[in-house]
């Protein structure tokens, strides 16, 4: 046999190990779309991330992760002990400028006596204002925290993290696909050498490259996803790469979307900005309003014989708009312990562990279906690209 033949399985080889790893490629790049009109390419990812983003939102809070029961691990009374003095400080210092502000003669006609009780009074009833915001939002969080627009708008924002998430979550599978891909083409190749012993049609090697093109794609992506329980007899035993790698994938899916995504500071940040901001800000003037009249004392009624009701009201107002614009600043004091509290890793990786294999499979199976014919078919078009060159070399030599 002449050893120029064993070009054909090394070749075909590298024909498998190639296309499987442009598919791998076309999957996560481009971020954008490059090329010119009708010849232009996204990744696949890249190109489907709200998609992809609204499939990984509702199965988190459909199977995973229950956002209220969350949130009520967060206790309002510490979220108070954290934010309270330095709240307190900022409080007084608001209130006071509004009123100098505003009346100045009439703040320093009152004794120091009662200012002073005005101020401690303030000071005290600030705990409270935090406790009272964070006791309404906790009873109705999904009114105030769009789980789905915050992840949605994640992962449109920054493209690259719907590849970070699933190159996390499925690496291995990635990379296995590669590597079959070199293997099966092998493998193929030894049975075209094998038959171009014998017979050597022109057809055949571009035939058979695309065949291997489309075969290692298609057999790798099997083999990734089935079977989803264990199978075998005896020592034999097998079952979908993905599927055995159940608890090492809802490890790496957890702490993604706890580190990520879901950090306290994008919670925070979409409660507060979010839809239902306006909302918030009622709650808080009218935490502050309250905490106002408390504080005030015996002072409230000659304030208010002063200045009128109506403007009494916007006094307050003016208070709470004065807090409203300090309290972003502050609430990195918070984060730590709103993390611990969440624990929102610990329970998405249990819940996870637990899903049954179909549930599971949607992690990742979802990439290859948006385009797995797309994929597929351009491996077998580069397969007999390759042929036609393993057609060409072989009748030079």
């Amino acid at each position: 046999m002449d050893p120029l033949l064993l070009l054909i399985p090394l070749v075909s080889a590298f024909i498998g190990w190639g296309t499987n790893a442009l598919a791998i490629q076309m999957l996560f790049q481009p971020l954008q779309r490059k090329g010119w009109r009708g010849l232009s390419w996204q990744g696949v990812l890249p190109s489907h991330a709200e998609r992809m983003a609204t499939l990984c939102v509702r199965m988190m809070t459909s199977r995973l992760l229950d956002i209220r029961e969350a949130f009520a691990r967060v206790e309002p009374q510490r979220i108070a002990e954290l934010l309270g003095p330095c709240l307190e400080e900022h409080a007084e210092v608001i209130s006071e400028q509004v009123l100098v502000a505003r009346y100045p003669r009439l703040w320093e006609a009152l004794p120091e006596r009662v200012r002073n009780k005005v101020r401690n009074r303030l000071r005290a009833e600030v705990p409270n204002v935090v406790q009272s915001l964070m006791n309404e939002i906790g009873e109705d969080i999904e009114r105030y925290l769009d789980m789905e627009a915050l992840v949605v708008d994640a992962f449109v924002e920054d493209r690259a993290l719907v590849n970070e998430l699933f190159w996390r979550c499925g690496q291995n599978e990635f990379r296995f696909i590669v590597r079959c891909g070199f293997l099966f083409g092998g493998l193929f190749g030894l049975m075209q050498m094998v038959v171009w012993v014998f017979i050597r049609p022109d057809w055949f090697l571009p035939l058979t490259g695309l065949f291997v093109g489309w075969a290692t794609n298609w057999l790798a992506l099997k083999m990734v996803f089935r079977p989803m329980q264990e199978r075998g007899k005896g020592p034999f035993r097998w079952q979908g790469l993905f599927h055995r790698r159940q608890n090492e994938v809802s490890d790496a899916y957890a702490d993604f979307f706890a580190d990520r995504i879901l950090h306290p500071e994008a919670l925070v940040k979409a409660i507060i900005e979010g839809p239902a901001a306006e909302r918030v800000v009622y709650l808080l003037q009218k935490s502050v309003a309250q905490a106002v009249d408390h504080a005030s004392g015996p002072a409230r009624r000659l304030i208010q014989l002063a200045v009128g009701s109506t403007e009494w009201r916007s006094l307050k107002r003016a208070v709470s708009e004065g807090l409203m614009v300090v309290i972003p600043s502050e609430l990195d004091r918070i984060y730590n312990y709103t993390a611990e509290a969440l624990s929102l890793k610990s329970v998405m990786e249990q819940e996870m562990i637990a899903l049954p294999p179909h549930d599971f499979e949607q992690v990742l199976r979802p990439i290859f279906q948006e385009d797995e014919g797309t994929l597929i078919a351009v491996g077998a078009a580069l397969g007999m690209v390759a042929g036609v060159m393993q057609w060409a070399l072989m009748s030079a030599l």
